[in-house]
């Protein structure tokens, strides 16, 4: 099992640099999944030869079943997701977070729960042995995401706000050198959130209880893939790389579970927004 991600976020591929090939599967995952953003793992594997176009290939049809979203409904459910006390107004005021900005942070985080918790429970079903039947999916809702901040790009980012980001990006993993999850380079448009959640959420770093989410959810999500795992596309056999980087990517805690388990945390911990 491989600890921590087989590409760099930080690195690999920006979306908005894109062209031809890459550029068009990009729009078709941000489009099949209902998403605004194209998160790190397909940026990585547009970075190892023909991956992404393979590996998109064979998992679109477990996207589009109808069935990853009730998957991953069930596997949040049932992780037993860390808890903080919801910041009052005040607190946020204080910490220089608007209404307006609260609004833009749980778009960013609920943009990244989706693609990331999806992406869990899909790929874990493109790892799972081939078994069972397809079952009939639920008819698929897609969200509307209006207006969504830039990502920043690591030389935008100042030396304070990246290393609040390191910080942060430590929760669930084995220290502060972990590579850095794209959620936090986007939520550096609010240092004084990320100064927040990291002395909230510090002591469920600290008491094991991110990390042990992170491990129940890996549990939960491969017994997922086995019952998704029948609406792959078994007519691809992907390249080795790409099935490493997969399987390190939905069976180590430290690599997507942890960001589901910590972005779900966010979206309950944070006061109700506007439209919830």
């Amino acid at each position: 099992m491989t600890a921590d991600f087989n590409y760099d976020p930080v690195t690999a591929l920006d979306e908005s640099s894109a062209t031809g090939e890459t550029a068009r599967i990009f729009a078709d995952i941000r489009e099949t999944m209902g998403i605004p953003l194209i998160t790190s793992i397909w940026r990585g594997l547009a970075g190892m030869g023909d991956s992404l176009e393979t590996v998109w290939q064979a998992a679109k049809p477990i996207y589009l079943s109808g069935r990853t979203e009730p998957a991953l409904e069930r596997v949040i459910e049932q992780c037993g997701l860390p808890t903080a006390e919801t910041p009052a107004p005040a607190r946020l005021a204080r910490a220089g977070i608007s209404r307006a900005q609260l609004e833009s942070i749980r778009t960013v985080i609920d943009a990244y729960n989706r693609s990331n918790g999806l992406n869990l429970v899909a790929l874990a079903a493109l790892t799972a042995p081939a078994s069972g039947k397809k079952q009939q999916g639920r008819w698929r809702t897609m969200p509307a995401w209006g207006s969504f901040p830039a990502l920043l790009a690591r030389e935008a980012i100042d030396p304070q706000t990246w290393d609040l980001i390191r910080q942060v990006n430590a929760f669930g993993t084995s220290g502060i050198d972990a590579h850095v999850a794209t959620l936090w380079r986007h939520l550096g448009h609010w240092p004084g959130f990320l100064s927040l959640v990291l002395s909230e959420f510090a002591p469920a770093h600290a008491d094991g209880s991110i990390a042990q989410a992170a491990r129940r959810m890996i549990t939960l999500a491969q017994q997922e893939g086995l019952r998704l795992a029948a609406w792959r596309n078994t007519d691809v056999v992907l390249p080795d790389q790409a099935h490493r980087t997969l399987t390190g990517y939905v069976t180590s805690p430290a690599q997507v579970a942890r960001m589901v388990t910590i972005g779900y945390a966010l979206a309950h911990w944070l006061p109700p927004g506007e439209h919830s």
